[in-house]
């Protein structure tokens, strides 16, 4: 399941990227319609044995810089069961995963940067959020670097996430920014390119704010006193028992998840917290250039991460 989350994360990349082949061309009247095309086919393409992609049409316009709107899109979750009485009877099931409504997609740039803005309407079961996130691509031969920030609003909180990356492939030996967008185009390159797309995180950072975060919680979550003080105490618990850690090549790690942790549970219980964060970064800062397999990332070992990363958090 963690597998297909991150994978779902990487579609979403695609989906970001996929126009971008084109926004690296020269501008031209005919631009919007040409991106217009290659999204809406791109995500009509996207169709797996347990998921698929419902949506309404993307309409581009633009020259400079092109943006492309759609009422909405929903992520939707195939499944099909047997029933376990009676072997040839099989019920089918639609689940509606994610729903982006107001999407609007903005591209920019030029040979060597390319500028992507999302923002959108998100509806997660019967949560409500509002995003908006900056992509920044650069090529600086062989290394594509990439800057995201997010802001998301989350009732009456506000979420800031900050990452900065550095993307590395052999294909980007001696190439531009054109050709490696063009690559998500075709399926087949776009799937060889991600086998073996590696990563180096540079910096990631996590703000949440609100005049009240416990107040925002229980109101968003729609947590009784009670969970919200259960929810305090699990994690108080964690805390304790990553503090005994005996492993001396993660125990440094192992103390500031404990500290996180420490955070997470007083956020639960008292009212005057009104801003938590997170902030990850290389252990070497001299040599902060460490790449890792994308798609193995959630095999990392905690002792590979506490050898590479440290955790900082802290409260106000």
């Amino acid at each position: 399941m963690k597998k297909k989350i991150l994978f779902a994360i990487i579609g979403v990349g695609v989906l970001i990227t996929i126009g971008l082949f084109v926004a690296t061309k020269i501008f031209s009247a005919q631009m919007g319609k040409a991106l217009e095309g290659e999204l809406n086919s791109f995500l009509q393409s996207q169709e797996s044995q347990d998921m698929h992609i419902e949506f309404e049409p993307f309409v581009c316009e633009g020259s400079a810089k092109i943006v492309c709107k759609s009422p909405g899109l929903s992520i939707i979750k195939h499944a099909i069961t047997q029933d376990s009485q009676h072997s040839h009877t099989k019920t089918e099931s639609l689940t509606e995963l994610v729903r982006f409504s107001n999407l609007a997609l903005t591209f920019g740039g030029n040979k060597t940067k390319a500028l992507i803005d999302i923002e959108s309407d998100i509806s997660i079961q019967d949560k409500q959020l509002h995003t908006k996130c900056e992509h920044e691509l650069t090529f600086i031969n062989p290394l594509l670097d990439l800057n995201v920030q997010c802001n998301t609003q989350i009732g009456d909180m506000e979420s800031v996430q900050v990452a900065y990356l550095n993307l590395a492939h052999p294909s980007f030996q001696s190439s531009n920014l054109h050709k490696i967008i063009k690559t998500f185009k075709d399926s087949q390159q776009r799937n060889q390119l991600l086998e073996n797309l590696e990563f180096a995180l540079i910096s990631y950072r996590s703000d949440l704010k609100s005049q009240s975060l416990k107040q925002s919680i229980s109101a968003f979550t729609k947590l009784p006193e009670k969970d919200m003080q259960f929810i305090s105490t699990a994690f108080a618990i964690m805390e304790s028992g990553l503090r005994q850690a005996q492993n001396e090549e993660t125990k440094e790690l192992e103390n500031d998840l404990a500290n996180a942790f420490q955070i997470i549970s007083d956020v639960y219980i008292d009212d005057t917290i009104q801003e938590v964060w997170y902030e990850i970064t290389p252990k070497d800062s001299q040599n902060p250039k460490k790449f890792f397999v994308l798609q193995n990332v959630l095999n990392l070992s905690l002792a590979d991460i506490a050898a590479n990363f440290t955790l900082h958090s802290g409260k106000r």
